[in-house]
């Protein structure tokens, strides 16, 4: 859930990229870094539920 939460402002992020740059390779950077993010986040938070329950 939390992924999904934090992956759709990513999916609008990756589209405006897009659309002010005109670029390839600028979008798939962003991308990448935006879905880091998200896959860091929701791996940091279910490591720390894990070990607390």
């Amino acid at each position: 859930m939390l992924f999904s939460l934090l992956h759709s402002p990513c999916a609008t992020t990756i589209l405006t990229i897009w659309k002010e740059t005109r670029s390839r390779k600028w979008t798939m950077i962003g991308a990448l870094i935006l879905l880091g993010f998200v896959f860091l986040v929701t791996f940091l938070v279910a490591t720390t539920v894990r070990y607390f329950s």
